[in-house]
């Protein structure tokens, strides 16, 4: 049972509030347990230092200020009669995390940004973390975003193995939803290509970029039809950079949910989140998933 619960972060914020009411409905969805994981690695502050904190201060195991307490009261109204369960462990939000997912988890949900975060134009170091690190699939949930099951899922693909792997992921959370999945393939036409004379027109280096994106797309919409027969996949080709294309594509279509993968082609292989993963988690307004090949 431990391998399908749905793991969820708090530290008391009200991004972290976000990401629990939707890993509870989630939770739901899946008919799965909840466990919900607070840290006991706070910053100090001093208000005379309005800018900066000391160092963390860890607290002592299984005290948790009673942000347990009243996250069982938050699930309890969202979602009543869920199986929930919560633990407060000591040490960094993001590591606490990883331990407890690597004991078990199908899910991972996180908001975007928590106490510690420096503000709008940077993303919680703890969802980047994690999202880059965790051997299960982690949902970032943006400020403010509620959970839906009435847009479609939409997934962000570039043929690579990430690519698939998201393509996977995606494909099984429409059928739990019960929506389309909308398959994206992003291209831009690199300007270094058109440097003589000698160079085809844009138009054919378009045409020939297009073309590739449109085999991907198709070659995604496939896997995804094989692993969900019963699925609707609608495949989309759009020019311009990938990240700003994702989110514009899930704003426009009403997406419940975005999914990527941890990284992609041209990425650096290692520990680290893709650019174009790190680009879509920066600036969408809908929980994104970031799929992890396993």
């Amino acid at each position: 049972m431990s391998g399908d619960r749905v793991v969820v972060g708090i530290d008391g914020s009200t991004s972290s509030r976000d990401a629990l009411v939707w890993a509870a409905r989630e939770a739901r969805l899946r008919d799965a347990p909840l466990m919900v994981v607070h840290s006991r690695f706070r910053p100090s502050y001093d208000p005379v230092f309005a800018s900066g904190f000391y160092p963390p201060v860890p607290g002592r195991e299984g005290d948790d200020d009673g942000v347990l307490d009243l996250a069982s009261d938050v699930v309890a109204q969202v979602e009543p009669g869920l199986h929930v369960t919560g633990v407060t462990r000591s040490g960094p939000a993001a590591l606490v995390l990883l331990d407890v997912v690597s004991e078990g988890a199908g899910l991972v949900v996180v908001g975007s940004r928590g106490l510690g975060a420096f503000g709008a134009l940077f993303l919680g170091s703890v969802s980047v973390h994690l999202a880059a690190r965790s051997p299960a699939p982690v949902v970032v949930v943006p400020s403010g975003a509620e959970f839906s099951t009435a847009g479609p899922v939409l997934v962000a693909v570039d043929g690579s193995a990430g690519g698939e792997t998201a393509t996977v992921e995606a494909a099984r959370e429409a059928v739990l939803r019960a929506v389309p999945l909308d398959v994206v393939a992003a291209f831009v036409v690199p300007a270094d290509l058109l440097v003589t004379s000698l160079s085809p027109s844009v138009d054919d280096f378009r045409g020939s970029f297009r073309e590739r994106a449109h085999e991907v797309a198709e070659a995604a919409a496939a896997r995804a039809k094989r692993e969900e027969p019963s699925l609707i996949v609608r495949t989309h080709v759009v020019e311009g950079l990938p990240a700003r294309e994702i989110v514009k594509a899930a704003g426009a279509g009403a997406a419940s949910l975005v999914v990527v993968g941890s990284r992609g082609h041209g990425e650096v292989v290692g520990p680290v989140l893709g650019s174009v993963s790190q680009g879509v988690l920066r600036h969408a307004t809908t929980p994104v998933l970031v799929a992890h090949q396993r």
